[in-house]
């Protein structure tokens, strides 16, 4: 079947409709992460080197690192690092340094896996779409990536910022409108995504930001390290050898009214800080309802959304569990989400790339997949796939 473009205008389609871009397909996923894995308790010891543990806001972040549900995070060997845990916090510009040296070479890495599964190379790449939310240097670091890769300079580029977590799938979700144009000129597209988070190096400028404010700043106890990568093509770029994992059948993206300060990033001194809302959950399991029914609405042809596997962002637990109870998602169509959380935790953007990426190792599983992640907004991102792996 091929992509359908999702409106906000309400339309009655009941069969499936065949449009001129045919199919968008997903031929590569990769992920990566660094070696470094760090347990709840190990946040207590990085802490105590640098703030007094009976201060009342450590001692509530650490109650909330004990229950998260998170059994270990993926960090980088600077985790260990003495400058990041000393008497003067980095600053901001230390901050984008290490942004520099580690996460191209992270990012590079979770590309040349999907690329290798593909079998397209990396200089046949005909647009590069990139995504963070832990930088915002100009030029970004999707230059030093593609560098790295060896990717044309004639290759189209596109870096997204202020997504925050839904920062995958709307990287993925403008990939997806360039292969469409680039079906309708009759040029192949051959598109890599990549999204690359390293919160470990802003978790000094969070513990800083609580020990002034004498306030619980949750960040310090979900976020951790990593990169994804996609690649997408559309038909013209098919050879009969490329794999075909997921096809793109239809897409969209919503802002749900009232609710833009639910979520924020902020740049300060000594680096980014993330804010949730307490309210948070509440609204994003709200959220997913319009966007569901832009995607599943008056199709009888397909299932039901709760009858699909999910590539639910991982946004911390109350969020899944928030989000599941809403559409009535058995534990089994978020076993990937929860997989991922468990051993990962919340990688921003990374997050739902690498839930995908996890699904299509667990077995068996529904042939229509949802992919959901929420931002800044507070902003939806959503997307129906149909899988053949």
């Amino acid at each position: 079947m091929g992509a359908n473009w999702s409106t906000p205008g309400e339309v009655n389609n009941d069969t499936p409709r065949q449009e001129l871009s045919d199919r968008l397909t997903i031929t590569g996923l990769g992920s990566e992460w660094p070696e470094l894995l760090v347990k709840a308790d190990e946040l207590r010891e990085w802490a105590a080197a640098v703030y007094p543990t009976d201060s009342p806001w450590l001692e509530k972040l650490l109650m909330v690192n004990s229950q998260t549900g998170v059994e270990t995070r993926a960090v980088l060997e600077c985790w260990k690092d003495p400058m990041w845990r000393g008497p003067v916090p980095p600053t901001i510009e230390q901050v984008h340094e290490a942004f520099d040296k580690y996460a191209p070479p992270l990012t590079a890495g979770a590309a040349r896996r999907a690329l290798r599964e593909s079998g397209i190379a990396a200089s046949a790449i005909t647009h590069m779409v990139s995504v963070t939310a832990t930088n915002c240097k100009c030029p970004g670091y999707d230059h030093l990536v593609a560098k790295e890769l060896g990717i044309s300079g004639d290759a189209e580029r596109s870096l997204i910022s202020g997504s925050g977590c839904a920062g995958g799938l709307a990287a993925l979700r403008v990939a997806n409108n360039m292969a469409c144009a680039a079906s309708l000129r009759g040029q192949p597209a051959r598109i890599l995504v990549v999204a690359c988070e390293l919160s470990s190096i802003n978790l000094r400028a969070e513990l800083e930001a609580a020990n002034k404010s004498g306030k619980l700043r949750i960040g310090g106890a979900l976020f951790s390290d990593g990169a994804a990568a996609v690649v997408l093509c559309n038909d013209l770029a098919l050879t009969e050898k490329t794999p075909r994992l997921f096809t793109i059948a239809d897409w969209c993206q919503n802002v749900a009214a009232n609710t833009y300060d639910e979520v924020s990033v902020t740049t300060v001194s000594h680096g980014f800080l993330v804010y949730l809302s307490r309210t948070l959950p509440k609204h994003a399991a709200a959220a997913v309802h319009r966007p569901l029914e832009r995607l599943f609405g008056r199709k009888s042809y397909l299932p039901a959304p709760k009858d699909c596997d999910w590539a639910l962002h991982a946004g911390g637990a109350a969020i899944i569990q928030g989000v599941q109870k809403s559409v009535g998602i058995p534990d089994h169509q978020l076993r990937a989400t929860s997989a991922v959380y468990r051993t990962r935790g919340n990688t921003a953007s990374v997050t739902v790339l690498a839930v995908l990426d996890k699904l299509r190792t667990m077995g068996p599983g529904t042939k229509d997949v949802v992919m959901c992640s929420f931002g800044p907004g507070l902003t939806v991102e959503m997307a129906r796939l149909e899988r053949h792996c």
